[in-house]
């Protein structure tokens, strides 16, 4: 303490040196023991429960630095641990030590991404960032910039193709006798359809095209019929949206011939690369984006496979200039004119003000570099393959969803209670399965040694697992503890 007490004079007083401490040493303990397997995951209390431990009341009186701290203790006690080596419930896990770094500092410096004068450093470090990753999916220019979530990098490309298709509709809106469509898969995530809610044309003008299965990708030449159906009937396509790496199945699907079907008809292109997006830094995986230089947009989330804080995520395009011409509003107070007003991010975005996102991945990506994100997502993908080889070794206990493969880190199962065992295939054992797919993740939520998720899809009879892969700290003995904890647990079922 003393020696803060020299650093930091100013900060000497009413318990802010101690509280910082305090938090720090918090902090340390807590990603510590997120790599301890015998620390839970979870304890689970319900919402009453939680009401009467956590004093969640703000009074007239502020409680000050000291008394505070008990609270954020107790804030980190019955939280989930997603950084936990045996989280594996979301689309993302682990924590990125490196990134919690440059949130820490992103934090204390509070900046603002809209001008170059107030981020400068921040500006430059997002510009390159953005060329980096352009680089990767092979685009020699183009245009970019990071936004809160992958939903709004979607919607940010939706609404860039929606301008570059009707140059008008900024400023005029729609025409009553203007029939605006765009195409997207029946696997797609559900903010594509929110996105066309959000821009005025409904929900019914997201027209969705049929998987193939068992890979669970867009049926290619029904997209093309169906476009060629719609331009024919006067339809106007804004955009085609498909997806790398669905959310539940985690399928690709073909980039590469849905681009050539969209230049046929010269229809945009955008690809929800949010979950999948990672395969792009391992040159063993990054094939299953081929033809991703043919797409106008890409929409990638950083948080999901490599572990960064929450938010973290991009929007890449094609040709430069194209977010300034659908967002930008011109306004002088904030957007001036001066030498470096070409270094301005702000109007490419909807956002005003703007969290400064770059820095944490910067972070990362400084410390690990290329090899080190390639290691990761090897491992990710490595771990998937184990817990399938794993699941096929007992067939009768556990059975896949789709007969092939898993092509991402999505790996879909049944769990098969005893009392279904000797069932034949049919609605009976179907159900059983489904009930023991729920029973059983309940029983895990309140254990809180692990945590996995479950999931259903047309065509699939009930719930099943959809474990993922992505925790950077996991092994295949903890691949080999969730599916022995799923038979534990479900042993008088």
């Amino acid at each position: 303490m003393e020696e803060y007490k020299k650093i930091a004079p100013h900060l000497d007083h009413d318990g802010i040196l101690e509280a910082f401490e305090a938090v720090f040493k918090m902090s340390l303990t807590y990603m510590s023991q997120n790599l301890d397997r015998n620390t839970p995951l979870v304890k689970f209390k319900t919402p009453d429960e939680l009401r009467a431990d956590i004093d969640l009341k703000i009074g007239n009186e502020g409680v000050g630095f000291k008394t505070i701290l008990a609270e954020l203790q107790k804030s980190l006690d019955y939280s989930v641990r997603t950084g936990h080596v045996r989280f594996y419930n979301q689309l993302w896990a682990g924590t990125d030590k490196a990134a919690v770094i440059g949130e820490w500092l992103t934090a204390v410096m509070n900046s603002s991404m809209y001008t170059y004068e107030v981020s400068p450093v921040f500006t430059l470090m997002e510009m390159d960032i953005l060329k980096k990753l352009r680089g990767l999916i092979g685009w020699q220019e183009g245009d970019g910039v990071f936004a809160p979530g992958g939903a709004h990098c979607n919607l940010l490309g939706m609404l860039a193709a929606r301008n570059i298709t009707i140059p008008t509709i900024k400023k005029s809106g729609m025409t009553q006798n203007q029939s605006i469509v765009c195409f997207t898969s029946s696997h797609s995530h559900y903010t594509v359809t929110r996105c066309c809610s959000v821009m005025g044309f409904g929900t019914d003008s997201c027209l969705e095209i049929p998987v193939d299965l068992p890979s669970g990708k867009i049926n290619v030449k029904e997209l093309d019929r169906q476009m060629t159906e719609a331009l024919s009937q006067g339809k106007i396509i804004f955009c085609v949206c498909i997806t790398a790496g669905t959310t539940v199945l985690g399928a690709y699907d073909d980039i590469d011939a849905v681009g050539d079907v969209c230049l046929k008809h010269k229809v945009w292109l955008h690809v929800d690369a949010c979950w999948g997006g990672h395969c792009l830094l391992s040159e063993k995986h990054k094939h299953l984006m081929n033809g991703a230089h043919k797409a106008d947009s890409i929409a990638w989330t950083a948080t999901k496979c490599l572990g960064l804080p929450q938010q973290c995520a991009v929007l890449l395009l094609k040709k430069p200039g194209v977010l300034y011409s659908c967002n930008a509003m011109h306004e002088d107070y904030l957007f001036h004119q001066h030498d470096e007003k070409d270094f301005d991010l702000g109007d490419r975005t909807l956002n005003c003000g703007r969290r400064v996102d770059a820095f944490k991945l910067w972070t990362s990506w400084k410390v690990y570099g290329d090899k080190g994100f390639a290691e990761r997502v090897d491992h990710a993908f490595d771990q998937a393959q184990y817990c399938v080889q794993q699941i096929k070794k007992k067939a009768g206990v556990f059975e896949m969803v789709m007969d092939n493969k898993p092509e991402s880190l999505n790996v879909c199962f049944f769990f098969i209670p005893p009392s279904a065992r000797s069932l034949p295939a049919g609605e009976e054992r179907s159900e059983k399965m489904s009930k023991a797919t729920t029973v059983v993740r309940r029983r895990m939520q309140l254990e809180g040694k692990v945590l996995t998720n479950y999931s259903n899809l047309d065509g699939v009879h009930g719930h099943f697992w959809r474990h993922i892969t992505c925790n950077p700290g996991a092994t295949e003995s903890d691949m080999d503890f969730v599916l022995s904890e799923i038979e534990r647990l479900g042993a008088d079922l």
